[in-house]
């Protein structure tokens, strides 16, 4: 069986990857972490017994396709290691800042190189059985960490290492034994951002959001600005918390020629922000409390705004 063969592998790591090491809390907070994987992709998360806990091991959803599945970066950060490794085989380490980092191991391919810095989305590499303690089954060894002991690095791979419980989306995967989630779909580079003239000039605006889940509005000044459009100054914020929306659709809901913003969070509950741009001194979507507006979206593999009915 899958999860025995797995069991077994995560036993026999122990890659000599640092010493033991006496644990701290972080001194700041983690990154907002989202699953290693495209947008939409559901994958099994285990972390097994407690030579292996807090560290998941990942098999995506149908576990036919796991092999050679892309791996992307949960986190903007810089890669501080990259190499085969005798037991491992093919890892990856990156650092987020403030002390966390992630590591990834057994990969079938690197994509990056030590010094290279990554965004958020960014293919790192693919998921393989390298290393002999895979096991030979394919599958994406991850795991979070923290540098306790202030070396530059988050030392990984056996049981007393650097390593933290796994957060995503602010969901915590772990850190008890025996844990396994089923079909959980990764929210990296989900619509993170949306286009619509926002400001009604008839040209499309862009609303970025950040890791923080700050949105920040970058107005279209192509006519002038030379063909430049998003360049002519710096973006605007106009919201915070947005990160827990697993959803952003852009659409003029409300028939004004200013493009509003449907946000369905996790619970599948999808909210109204109407574009206030006008009366609100230039700040949309943050004039008044969101409207409700249905529930049970999150089964909704694509929401897409149309005038389906012509009026």
């Amino acid at each position: 069986m899958l999860k025995r063969r797995l069991a077994s592998a995560a036993m026999l790591l122990t890659v000599v990857a640092g010493g033991l090491v006496a644990t701290s809390a972080p001194a700041s907070a983690a990154p907002n972490y989202q699953l290693p994987f495209p947008c939409g992709q559901k994958w099994r998360l285990n972390t097994w017994d407690s030579t292996h806990a807090p560290a998941l091991d990942m098999v995506r959803e149908p576990q036919s396709q796991t092999e050679g599945s892309p791996v992307v970066a949960p986190a903007s950060g810089t890669v501080n290691q990259s190499y085969y490794h005798s037991n491992a085989g093919n890892m990856i380490q990156i650092n987020h800042g403030g002390g966390h980092f992630t590591t990834y191991i057994h990969l079938q391919s690197r994509a990056v190189s030590v010094g290279d810095r990554v965004t958020q989305g960014q293919v790192i590499g693919r998921v393989g059985h390298t290393g002999p303690t895979s096991n030979g089954t394919p599958h994406l060894h991850y795991e979070q960490g923290y540098d306790a002991n202030g070396d530059g690095s988050a030392s990984w791979g056996f049981e007393g290492a650097e390593r933290v419980k796994a957060v995503f989306g602010g969901k915590a995967y772990g850190p008890a034994p025996g844990g396994e989630w089923r079909n959980v779909e990764s929210r990296n580079g989900c619509e993170t951002k949306v286009g619509n003239s926002v400001t009604g000039d008839s040209y499309a605006d862009l609303l970025a959001v950040d890791a923080g889940g700050t949105m920040k509005l970058y107005s279209n000044n192509i006519v002038r600005d030379n063909g430049q459009p998003y360049t002519g100054s710096d973006p605007r914020e106009v919201g915070h918390g947005w990160s827990t929306s697993t959803r952003i659709i852009p659409a003029d809901v409300t028939g004004d020629g200013y493009t509003d913003l449907l946000a369905v969070d996790a619970n599948g509950t999808m909210k109204l922000y109407s574009n206030n741009i006008v009366r609100d001194n230039g700040q949309p979507y943050t004039g008044s409390d969101p409207r409700e507006v249905g529930h049970g979206w999150s089964t909704s593999t694509r929401i897409i705004p149309a005038d389906v009915t012509g009026d």
